[in-house]
């Protein structure tokens, strides 16, 4: 109950506007997995989303492509794109998975 005089909190939810935006939100996660935070990001033109997330004892992170932006890129490219043109440490290894989107996981660590 309110107090007398007080107002409610109005919050307002950002929706993506940006296409590419709103198709990389549309990515698989696995039920196992919690998101526990996701940023949006344009480099060089190529949009991608970097995700943080806990899976069963590990936290990691996860840069999210859209094939078409990423198709002429094979793995090592990824990696050097992310690196040198948006500044990720990927010193403690890396897995990449190719399917609807491109997933590049890293910064792994036991919880």
């Amino acid at each position: 109950m309110m107090a007398s005089g007080s107002q409610a909190v109005k919050w307002k939810v950002n929706k993506p506007t940006d296409p590419d935006h709103v198709c990389l939100l549309e990515r698989s996660v696995e039920a196992d997995t919690q998101i526990l935070s996701t940023q949006y990001h344009r480099v060089n033109d190529i949009p991608f989303l970097i995700e943080v997330w806990n899976w069963e004892a590990i936290r990691g992170s996860t840069a999210v492509f859209l094939n078409r932006h990423v198709a002429g890129m094979n793995d090592a490219d990824l990696q050097r794109f992310l690196t040198e043109q948006v500044g990720i440490d990927l010193g403690g290894g890396v897995t990449i998975k190719r399917e609807k989107h491109t997933y590049v996981s890293f910064a792994f660590e036991a919880k």
